[in-house]
């Protein structure tokens, strides 16, 4: 290391020599360099106390000496191009402050007139000592390579910085130099190592300013060879759509290995491990999917470095469905020798599917009608409706993939119209975060055992909007209530309803309104006034869905004196749209209630003035002194 050094002095001397000229022999050698060191030209010379590698905030000296003085008006320092100062009479000196880091040039010139000559100069380069070596790490890719030893360098010195590695085995000492310097990060080759010795490596760092030593890294070559990613297939079994086989081959004798898979297109992993040099057996993978494996090893169980993973794609056969689709239905008579059967089910999951559901084969077949063939319609709905002849049907509904179809579901329809009632007390409760709690209690007085119930739920459709978004559950009739949060959006009202299952056929319904959140309208509604005998008949039309924000519970009416006197009458509408108010000189103005608290929002006030009964615009009644008087009154 300091053999080095000194053949960096040199260099940077004969670098001199070049620039200023032929310099004399007896040039400061480097053990002086820190006390001073000058440069020697031809035509003078140049001291530098201290040189030639400084610390930042050090004071040094510069003096120029001219060898023949005659000729030469003015004796001048420059440093990096600027002039510092200048004398007469040959020589010249200043002290300065250096605390750049970098290297600053520092030139003597002679000048008369607009004439500067190059007398000489030196370089003072400025910088920190080497900073300990960190994050010391080895590591060698493959059984048969070379490990290679990176740190972290630290601050930056702004010197020439010779950075050596010392690997030992507790009997031999080697170095090697650094490779490929960087200004953050070095890194280092050492020469090949054995499996059975233990090694400790320290990193060594030297400049003009001082040195450091990282602390030791011990390791067995077990502990740090990475292998190189294992090769490997994938096969997979047609009797077997959820299960594989993932074979791998390695030039290293790994022991532990670990696989990740997952279908494509997904984020999360699952994985498993593996102790076997051959092969391993996964299961439980869905069928008819495009899946990704990884594969990655390492020498020995908890020692030595992960290889990187290596990838490959397969995907999984389809299998025969084997699931029994759990269908219901609906039947609603025509006139005296029609009906219209409505069969619903839910699509099953791709594990119980088999793989990709093509379509679905819904089969009717009248019973009692003689000889007529089953009637076999096709259809990729998860719901079938047909008009038929009014008679008993059987009918099956089967799901089918690209490997068959599954086992059919039947169901029997019967004829005539048995009382089916409805649940009774449903009630809806918005619970936030898009979800609603539906509740009810059994029918009273069914003449079948009840088989279940079915909840279904839909914004109400309004035109010209397309058909909103239905959701249905079927549930088992143990269970009198349940969480809806399928198409569930906060501040939108849902029309809900729940039937009895009775023999698989759909009762009658019991209805109810609800929503997850609710905000105050957003608009009030639109009123109209007409005569009607001795009083008015007041109407309005409903509230644009996206501004009702929630289920409106009803409406308030709020009847007032035009001239101000008298306390005004609130009338309660609920959910009608129109009200006879029997009144002669009144004002009348209507407003809206949202889900309780009531939200009241004065939108519209509507003026008579009799007898032409000519409505005129008038201020917001939320404004006056009698409505404000009103706000904490509710009336059913």
């Amino acid at each position: 290391m300091k053999a080095e050094g000194k053949g960096e002095v040199k260099k940077e001397i004969l670098i001199f020599g070049i620039l200023w000229g032929p310099c004399r022999k007896g040039v400061v050698s480097a053990s002086r360099a820190a006390r001073g060191a000058a440069q020697v030209c031809a035509k003078g010379r140049v001291t530098a106390s201290p040189c030639c590698a400084i610390p930042g905030g050090t004071s040094i000296t510069l003096s120029c000496q001219l060898t023949a003085p005659r000729g030469c008006c003015w004796a001048a320092i420059f440093l990096n191009s600027s002039e510092q100062v200048r004398a007469r009479g040959g020589s010249v000196s200043k002290t300065f402050l250096v605390t750049t880091h970098g290297r600053h040039n520092f030139i003597c010139k002679c000048i008369c007139g607009d004439k500067k000559n190059i007398v000489c100069g030196i370089d003072i380069h400025c910088g920190n000592p080497p900073d300990e070596p960190r994050n010391v790490s080895c590591i060698q890719k493959g059984t048969r390579g070379h490990a290679t030893c990176s740190w972290h360098k630290g601050r930056l010195t702004y010197l020439h910085t010779a950075y050596e590695i010392e690997l030992s085995n507790g009997t031999d000492a080697f170095s090697f130099p650094e490779e490929t310097p960087s200004e953050d990060f070095g890194s280092g080759a050492l020469s090949k190592l054995d499996f059975d010795s233990n090694y400790t490596v320290v990193v060594s760092a030297s400049n003009p300013l001082g040195n450091a030593s990282s602390q030791p890294l011990t390791f067995m070559l077990i502990d740090i060879v990475k292998p190189h990613p294992p090769e490997f297939s994938v096969e997979f079994d047609d009797s077997s759509a959820t299960n594989c086989t993932i074979r791998w081959q390695d030039e290293a004798p790994a022991q532990h290995y670990r696989l990740r898979f997952r279908p494509l297109g997904r984020h999360g992993w699952s994985t498993v491990e593996s102790f076997s040099r051959e092969k391993y057996h996964l299961q439980g993978l869905e069928p008819d999917t495009a899946y990704e494996f990884q594969l990655s090893c390492r020498i020995l169980p908890g020692r030595g470095l992960w290889s990187d993973w290596s990838s490959s794609q397969g995907s999984t056969p389809a299998a025969v469905p084997r699931v029994t689709l759990d269908v219901w239905y609906r039947q609603q008579e025509l006139d005296s020798g029609h009906q219209n059967l409505s069969f619903f089910w839910k699509a099953p999951s791709r594990s119980e599917a088999g793989g990709r559901i093509l379509g679905y084969t819904v089969t009717l077949e009248a019973l009692g009608q003689g000889k007529l063939p089953a009637q076999s319609h096709r259809t990729t709905q998860t719901s079938f409706s047909r008009v038929t002849p009014r008679a008993a049907h059987r009918v099956t509904v089967t799901a089918q993939n690209p490997r068959g179809s599954s086992v059919p579901a039947a169901v029997l329809t019967h004829l005539g119209s048995p009382d089916l009632p409805p649940p009774q007390r449903v009630c809806a409760v918005g619970l936030g975060n898009s979800s609603i709690l539906v509740s009810w209690s059994p029918p009273a007085g069914a003449a079948l055992p009840v088989g279940g119930y079915v909840v279904e739920w839909a914004e109400p459709r309004r035109e010209p909007r397309p058909q909103p978004q239905q959701g249905w559950l079927k549930l088992p009739p143990s269970r009198l209530s349940t969480v809806i949060a399928e198409h569930i959006r906060d501040n939108v009202c849902y029309q809900i309803h729940v039937s009895a299952l009775y023999q698989g056929r759909a009762g009658q319904a019991a209805s109810v309104r609800g929503n997850s959140t609710a905000q105050a309208p957003s608009a009030g509604p639109q009123m109209f006034a007409t005569p009607w005998a001795s009083g008015v008949l007041v109407s309005w039309e409903e509230i644009p869905a996206p501004q009702q924000r929630g289920c409106i519970t009803g409406y308030h009416i709020y009847l007032h004196r035009r001239d101000g006197q008298g306390q005004p009458e609130v009338h309660g509408a609920g959910g009608w749209v129109t009200l006879v108010i029997i009144c002669s000189f009144f004002v009348l103005s209507a407003c809206l209630c949202s889900v309780p608290p009531a939200r009241r929002l004065f939108q519209w006030l509507l003026s008579l003035l009799l007898p032409e009964w000519q409505s005129k615009a008038i201020p917001d009644p939320a404004n006056a002194t009698w409505a404000k008087s009103l706000a904490a009154t509710k009336v059913n």
